[in-house]
């Protein structure tokens, strides 16, 4: 039973249960958003010869950058929770360290 569990941790189901209900949750962010600039771009540039061609490569143009800005915060954001992360297993790991010399 304990080799299960070691391999069920090694796999960070939950993380990649959790990981896929965030992806669906921005999915759906993404939608409204797309909606949202789509009417933006339709106000500012209004439908002319090639005009709604135009207004989807801005569109797209300017979803690209959003999405390329958050995900290089997202990981930073990570990057500095793993260090983090590695600092306290160190500091438990010393930690347990003390009490084993007793």
């Amino acid at each position: 039973m304990s080799d299960f569990r070691e391999n069920v941790e090694k796999l960070n189901i939950r993380g990649i249960v959790m990981s896929s209900v965030m992806t669906a949750f921005g999915l759906v962010v993404a939608l409204s958003w797309k909606d949202a600039i789509n009417g933006l771009v339709a106000r500012i540039l209004p439908n002319s010869d090639g005009g709604s061609l135009l207004s989807l490569f801005i569109t797209a143009g300017a979803v690209t950058l959003l999405v390329v800005v958050l995900a290089s915060v997202a990981l930073r954001i990570n990057r500095r929770l793993e260090g983090q992360l590695e600092r306290l297993t160190d500091q438990l790991e010393k930690v347990g360290d003390l009490f084993e010399r007793d």
